[in-house]
């Protein structure tokens, strides 16, 4: 009761805060942006955005448009008819992705940047008629020209927005700014030669050597920091816009240039890329109220890329930066809100009629094995969560299109989840879990005792270096798959995911969210992290495999030991793992360690 209480006073509260400052934004988004294939982008990018904007109640779902798809009338008033009629061949279309297509692959990726495109015109549509910031969850394809595609970019979505404009009778000065960390190439040569389209980019190096009749070409070169960036536009930008006087402005608001970026390799903090993003704004406002501003997301690569677009759309909504959640708590929240459709309680009902009978069912005159995962899920019930749940298209995106999931009686601990792609029969997950009762007295949790993810078609580099145990580089799936194990655990009331982590690595990517089960555990695990803390962590991980770290008490090297660990879902076994007493336990064994490397030997 209390808990319902406290949601629905939570719900309250949000309203009352958009009833009291309704945001002058207006944001546009399709459901089908997710259906974006998988590559370095996070498919879920916008979704995960407008998640946390609905979520803190900053904006409403009639804050929401959805776009139709980009007539070819307007496709056409950018890109050469020849250039279009070479996208019907999906080995052009996956050389401009980075992927390998197949026709329906390609199909499918011409028909959602069209969706974007469409996106982008509803953008400048709106901004133009209620003179509100309109934010395209989507777009920014600032590489493409009018005949080449390159770069993620097939269509520029923004070039074609334009030119609609103008063949609608608009003829104020039109400025797009373009921050993203890579040369806004494409939309620079489609305007080269018309002087009331200003292009203003700041990037880390050129892509072109084409010139233009309105262009500010700015190249900052690796390592760019905040105050190198801020620096550059206060100098820059606001001349341009003194002198260009937009009637229309554009913003590719990219975030490749934050620290850690897959693909980027400048070191922009989050609050550096929300300054950023204010300074424009201001900027853009400071030359006339009524300037309309549209902003599309541009580049971003890696699973938390969406954290710094989300802090600039909550700052421009409510005047005030919201820190979002990382990436496990949205992904966990998503997931609840599509676990409400299942019927556990019936499907438990009706075990011997559910559509997974096995041979094993079918044979029970002798000792029967249960191949249901967890001892509830039968393999249809499994493959329907993770459907709904939108981890097999993850799978699908990477270009696994013919997946088959089994579920098999293990020779060990509980049952093996298996999935496997074509062609080859490709191994690409493996799960093997039961329930325990026996990790933590009185507490019954999922004790997982292997799981494996893998790319095999995958190759490791520089920036995703081979861990120990890895073959192949993971799916990047690992947040969903914590999470749907946590909803399966909210929903048959166990109290945690528990395992066992063979190398450093593994505890330290969650440290945020799990806990040893032992308080003298938890804390010698503090004392790694802060002794390998600021390096990369495979050569953290791979330090302390070669005793290069050292105890400072008794001068031998510090070696891994793999403990059990636990994934708190019920309040009892988080209230366990961060009462007083563990609390008070880990820091009474903390105090008493000493890590150190070898000045020679240092983490990098």
């Amino acid at each position: 009761m209390l808990q319902r209480l406290s949601q629905a006073s939570g719900r309250i509260g949000r309203w009352l805060r958009y009833a009291l400052r309704p945001p002058d934004v207006c944001f546009i988004h399709h459901p089908d942006y997710a259906r974006a294939a998988a590559g370095l982008m996070d498919p879920a990018r916008a979704d995960k955005i407008l998640g946390f904007l609905t979520d803190h109640g900053l904006i409403r779902r009639h804050d929401v448009s959805r776009p139709l798809p980009a007539s070819l009338e307007n496709v056409l008033r950018v890109h050469t008819p020849a250039y279009l009629e070479s996208l019907s061949d999906p080995t052009v279309v996956g050389e401009i992705l980075g992927l390998e297509l197949g026709p329906r692959e390609s199909q499918e990726a011409l028909d959602l940047v069209r969706l974007m495109v469409g996106g982008t015109i509803q953008a400048t549509r709106l901004a133009l008629r209620t003179g509100k910031v309109a934010v395209h969850l989507g777009g920014g394809f600032h590489h493409a020209t009018s005949d080449e595609g390159m770069g993620f970019c097939i269509l520029n979505d923004v070039a074609i927005a334009i030119e609609r404009l103008r063949a609608r009778g608009f003829q104020e000065p039109v400025l797009v700014v373009d921050l993203d960390l890579h040369d806004g190439n494409g939309t620079r040569a489609v305007f080269a030669q018309d002087p009331t389209v200003h292009t203003f980019s700041v990037h880390n190096a050129p892509w072109d050597d084409v010139g233009a009749v309105a262009s500010t070409s700015i190249v900052l070169g690796s390592g760019v920091t905040d105050d190198r960036l801020l620096d550059t536009l206060e100098e820059r930008l606001p001349p341009v816009v003194r002198s260009h006087r937009p009637g229309l402005v554009v913003y590719v608001a990219g975030v490749d240039g934050a620290g850690g970026d897959a693909l980027g390799d400048w070191k922009l903090t989050a609050g550096g890329i929300v300054e950023r993003d204010r300074f424009v704004v201001n900027t853009v406002r400071h030359a006339g109220p009524s300037v309309p501003l549209i902003v599309v997301l541009g580049g971003g690569y890696g699973a938390s890329a969406w954290r710094h677009s989300a802090r600039f759309f909550g700052w421009l909504v409510s005047g005030r930066v919201v820190e979002p959640p990382d990436d496990a708590e949205i992904i966990l929240r998503r997931f609840r809100q599509i676990s409400q459709r299942w019927n556990l309680e019936t499907a438990a009902a009706n075990r011997d009629s559910d559509w997974g009978l096995t041979a094993e069912d079918l044979l029970g005159l002798v000792t029967r094995v249960d191949t249901r995962f967890l001892g509830q899920f039968s393999r249809h019930a499994v493959e329907l969560q993770l459907e709904q749940l939108g981890l097999l298209d993850r799978i699908r995106a990477r270009g696994f299109r013919n997946l088959d999931l089994s579920i098999d009686a293990s020779k060990g601990l509980g049952q093996t989840l298996r999935i496997h792609g074509d062609p080859g029969r490709e191994l690409l997950m493996e799960l093997r879990a039961s329930r325990s009762r026996s990790i933590m007295p009185g507490l019954e949790v999922i004790e997982i005792e292997w799981l494996l993810l893998q790319d095999p078609r995958a190759t490791f580099s520089d920036r995703r270096p081979q861990l120990p145990g890895q073959e192949h580089p993971g799916l990047g799936i690992m947040r969903d798959v914590a999470a749907w194990l946590m909803v399966v655990c909210e929903r048959l009331r166990l109290d945690g995911i528990a395992f066992v982590p063979s190398q450093y690595y593994m505890a330290a990517v969650g440290y945020r969210h799990l806990k040893c089960v032992e308080p003298e555990a938890q804390a010698r695990l503090d004392a790694l992290r802060d002794s390998l803390a600021g390096g990369d962590l495979a050569e953290a991980n791979r330090a302390l495999n070669q005793g290069r770290l050292v105890d400072e008490a008794s001068g031998g090297p510090v070696s891994w030991e793999p403990v059990p660990m636990v994934l708190p879902v019920s309040a009892r076994l988080r209230d366990r793992v961060t009462s007083p007493e563990y609390q008070a336990a880990v820091s009474q064994a903390r105090a008493k360690l000493a890590y150190r490397l070898p000045p020679d030997l240092s983490v990098t």
